[in-house]
C-alpha cells in the first residue's frame, strides 16, 4: 500500500524534532510492508495554514491519487478541529484514501465504528488544544497584571559590538541578525547616543 506520512511540530526550537514522529511512522510502515511514497513536514502551529505549506501540498496530492493512506503520529499533528478532521477524512475516503493515526491506533476509517471513534478522539484533541490555549492566555494575563514582562528574556545589548560592525560598514539588518537584536533596538541605541 502506498502511504503518505505527515509530521508537524509547532516550532523549530525547544528540542521539537519531526524526526521523532517520522521514525515511528516509518518503522510501522516497514513492519506492515507498506511503501512510503512521500513525507510531508511542517514547522507551524496547527492553526497557522500560511506556514503549513506541506499540509496544503498533501491535500493537493491526495486529489491526484498519489497514495492510498495518509498516516500521522497523532491526530492533533494534522487537525485543529473536529469539523476539519471529519471533512478532510471524508474527502479522502471519497477518493479511496484511508487515514491512520499511529497513537490512536483504534481509528479505522473503513468501518462505521472507526469513523465514530475518529469523531470522539478528534473532539478530545480539540478540547485539549483549547484548554492549553486558555491556560497560556491566563498565564500571560496574570504575568502582566503582576507587572512582569512576558516572553523571552531580552538579550543584553552590547553597543561596542554593534559599533564595531557599524564602523566596518556592515548593514544594520546584517548586524541585527548576526547579534540577535532587532533593527529597532539598534536604531534606538544609535539615536540615544546621538542625542546623549
Amino acid at each position: 500500500m502506498k502511504v503518505a506520512l505527515y509530521a508537524r511540530v509547532s516550532t523549530s526550537d525547544k528540542d521539537q524534532n519531526p524526526e521523532t514522529q517520522l521514525k515511528a511512522l516509518r518503522e510501522f510502515c516497514v513492519k506492515a510492508e507498506w511503501e512510503v511514497t512521500k513525507e510531508y513536514v511542517d514547522y507551524a502551529r496547527a492553526k497557522d495554514y500560511r506556514r503549513r505549506v506541506n499540509w496544503q501540498q498533501l491535500i493537493t496530492d491526495s486529489n491526484h491519487y498519489e497514495f492510498k493512506l495518509v498516516m500521522v503520529f497523532r491526530l492533533d499533528r494534522a487537525f485543529r478541529s473536529v469539523r476539519e478532521c471529519v471533512n478532510t477524512v471524508q474527502d479522502w475516503f471519497d477518493h479511496g484514501i484511508a487515514f491512520k493515526s499511529l497513537r490512536e491506533d483504534i481509528i479505522d476509517t473503513s468501518t462505521s465504528q472507526g469513523k465514530f471513534i475518529l469523531h470522539i478522539i478528534a473532539a478530545v484533541a480539540e478540547l485539549e488544544s483549547a484548554t492549553i490555549s486558555e491556560r497560556v492566555t491566563a498565564g500571560i494575563i496574570r504575568t502582566r497584571a503582576e507587572g512582569n514582562r512576558y516572553g523571552r528574556k531580552r538579550k543584553a545589548f552590547d553597543w561596542d559590538k554593534v559599533k564595531e560592525l557599524l564602523d566596518q560598514k556592515v548593514a544594520i539588518a546584517v548586524i541585527a541578525k548576526r547579534l540577535g537584536y532587532s533593527r529597532q533596538q539598534i536604531y534606538r541605541s544609535m539615536e540615544e547616543r546621538k542625542n546623549g
